[in-house]
Parts: C-alpha cells; structure tokens; sequence
C-alpha cells in the first residue's frame, strides 16, 4: 500500500509544477486581455533575466499599430524594441517597465520585427506577452 502511494505522489508531481508555471502564462494572458482585448496578434514566452527574444510582424501600411508588452509578477522590468527584418532599430522603449508600448505607421506594408527584453525578473524564467493592436 506504501507503495502505491508513493508512487501516486510522484505521478502528481509534473502536474503540480505544470500547474506553478501555467500561473504565470495566466497572468500575462490576463494581462494582454486586459490592455489589449482585441489585439490583432499577440505573441507569449518565458526568457531568463537579460535575454530576449526575436518574433516577426507583419505590418500594413498607413495603419497605426501599438505594441505593448506585458510581463508576470516576478518581472519588473521589460523592453521592446521594433526592428526592420535586418534588425535595424525603428522604434524602441527601454524606459525599464513592466508595460513598455511602442507606437508606430509603417509607409509600406512588410514584415518587422520585434524584440523583447527581460530586463529584470525576480524569479527567473519570466513569461512575457506581446500585443500588437490598431489603433483607432
């Protein structure tokens, strides 16, 4: 019987640490609904303090677009940057916050490219969200 509990228990265990880290995507998730709940794409994922991470948009032109990111309770700190397809910086906010916003009207409807930063996580790994949305 000590047996079968024992192994009950471990069986349990990757649930339960499932169910830790989906804690934090549900913030962020929550987040994003929040700030954007109709959001064109949203983009989420988990970086480690001080590393980031490329996603590619497409953007249409004359459309007014912000990207706004969003990042868990353990993150205090979070930057994005709008980048063209080889990296070139267009538009950036590093202001070091935990809901950095980019805005921005593409001349020509292309693909772009965006960056986010975990610049401070308290907990490491931190999930983060990216919204892109039209504004009116």
């Amino acid at each position: 019987m000590r047996a079968l509990l024992a192994a009950v228990a471990v069986s349990l265990v990757p649930a339960t640490v499932a169910a830790q880290a989906n804690r934090w995507q549900r913030q962020v998730q929550e987040q994003l609904e929040r700030v954007s709940p109709h959001a064109r794409t949203t983009k989420t994922g988990v970086l480690n303090l001080e590393e980031s991470e490329w996603f590619a948009v497409t953007l249409t032109a004359g459309v007014s677009y912000s990207i706004i990111g969003v990042c868990d309770n353990d993150c205090s700190s979070l930057q994005l940057v709008l980048a063209t397809p080889d990296r070139n910086e267009l538009v950036t906010d590093r202001r070091g916050e935990n809901f950095p916003v980019v805005r921005f009207t593409p001349a020509e409807t292309r693909d772009f490219r965006v960056k986010v930063v975990m610049d401070a996580c308290l907990v490491s790994p931190c999930w983060y969200g990216v919204a892109v949305v039209e504004r009116q």
